[in-house]
């Protein structure tokens, strides 16, 4: 049974807070992205998200790998990912995608780097604006690129990637945080794993999931921050609440939300990814 790892809540193409490639989107360039999990398996699989593109999204090709320095991989751990078989996929406007699962051992509060080769005009991306970790970005196909060299530009910003889940055997102890910029990791060092999320998973050897928006709000939709919290909310329940098919899972997640400076525990149902 797969859990969710990592996370990020998509959000729609914008300035934001720090350069970033989301209203310009990708054209015949390889995207590489480095995540920090929070559980560890023998199987991996991504998720990718085109909720907020204008058109379909096609991902020509895709790889997940152990981090190594900068943009670099270690060596040995790289692995093609597929989609139903198929080495590359299209995703549907407001579309999800889930990849096959690929044997790749990972330990928990380790990195791993997700490249996605985008070889047909993407459009506006759907992104994360804060990630406070680097995402690199090179020109044609560089999946297999090892030592990262041909990445040569950088953001501080994750693209098209909404989750990472591993085979963790069926641990179901997730904590999703849900909130603005605290949640976020704002002010945390980039590229340190220095977020609130990363302290919590640290402290209590759980899988801690940050799904906050810097400049979030409740009530109101935004075009910098995101869509209402509440309306976020009920649709992080209706995701994690259900697997693949439609089935209802046995394990339940404790969300943390907050809101005007307090926090509150919600408990949802949740699966852990599917299976």
């Amino acid at each position: 049974m797969f859990t969710t790892a990592w996370t990020a809540s998509p959000q729609l193409p914008a300035v934001g807070f720090t350069p970033n490639w989301s209203q310009e989107g990708f054209w015949c360039q390889t995207l590489r992205q480095v995540v920090r999990i929070g559980a560890g398996g023998g199987r991996v699989r991504i998720r990718l998200s085109n909720a907020y593109g204008a058109s379909p999204l096609r991902i020509a090709g895709a790889t997940v790998a152990r981090a190594g320095e900068g943009a670099g991989v270690e060596p040995g751990s790289l692995r093609r990912l597929t989609f139903e078989g198929a080495g590359g996929v299209e995703i549907p406007v407001r579309g999800q995608v889930a990849s096959d699962p690929a044997e790749l051992v990972v330990e928990a509060l380790e990195s791993v780097t997700v490249t996605l080769h985008l070889d047909a005009v993407t459009g506006p991306a759907t992104f994360h604006a804060q990630a406070f970790a680097t995402s690199h970005r090179g020109e044609g196909d560089r999946l297999d690129d090892l030592d990262g060299d041909g990445f040569g530009e950088t953001s501080e910003s994750w693209y098209f990637l909404s989750a990472v889940e591993v085979d963790a055997g069926g641990r179901t102890d997730g904590v999703v945080l849900f909130g603005d910029s605290i949640v976020d990791g704002f002010g945390s060092t980039p590229g340190a794993n220095r977020r609130w999320s990363d302290a919590l998973a640290e402290r209590t050897g759980r899988p801690v999931l940050g799904a906050g928006i810097g400049g979030n709000l409740l009530l109101n939709d935004s075009a910098w921050y995101g869509e209402k919290g509440v309306r976020r909310f009920r649709a992080g329940r209706s995701r994690t609440g259900r697997g693949r098919g439609g089935r209802r899972a046995a394990g339940a997640q404790r969300h943390r939300v907050q809101r005007d400076g307090r926090t509150a525990d919600v408990q949802a149902r949740a699966d852990g990814g599917g299976r």
